[in-house]
């Protein structure tokens, strides 16, 4: 098995190919995350319903995922390098709802007017993280300001 999991139970056809199972609620109509290549360390996340995109603001694309991340581990969304940019966004072990990626227009002129439901709307990374405590101190009158 991999070095973690979300919780105990998982049934995976190959499970020594991957690290890590997640645990992922699929609302129905929705696509699962996918992997577009073998070797790939990032995965595909797709829009679950078409949206309308005017002007330049932030247009939330409703995914149908919901993830249930492993303490220390967080899911960070990111664009994909498509016709709309993606506001990028981390997702915590404590996040229970549904994840939303907002997009946009990109200033550099693109005519996107929609994004159709099934269509790639960004890309996800697990990524481990450090959650250290701070150390805090005042400057001494003369150290002056600390930089």
């Amino acid at each position: 098995m991999g070095a973690f999991q979300s919780h105990d139970a998982h049934d995976h056809p190959t499970p020594d190919a991957f690290d890590l199972t997640l645990d992922v609620t699929v609302a129905e109509g929705a696509l699962p995350p996918r992997y577009e290549t073998s070797s790939a360390s990032q995965f595909a996340i797709y829009a679950q319903e078409t949206v309308q995109v005017e002007g330049s603001n932030w247009v939330p694309v409703r995914t149908g995922l919901s993830f249930a991340m492993p303490f220390m581990l967080i899911l960070l969304v990111r664009g994909a390098g498509l016709e709309w940019e993606v506001q990028e966004r981390v997702v915590d072990y404590d996040a229970t709802g549904e994840l939303v990626v907002l997009v946009r227009r990109p200033r550099s002129g693109h005519h996107l007017t929609r994004i159709v439901a099934g269509s790639r709307v960004g890309v996800g990374v697990v990524l481990p993280i450090a959650r250290p405590a701070f150390a805090l101190y005042q400057p001494r009158a003369d150290e002056g300001e600390a930089v």
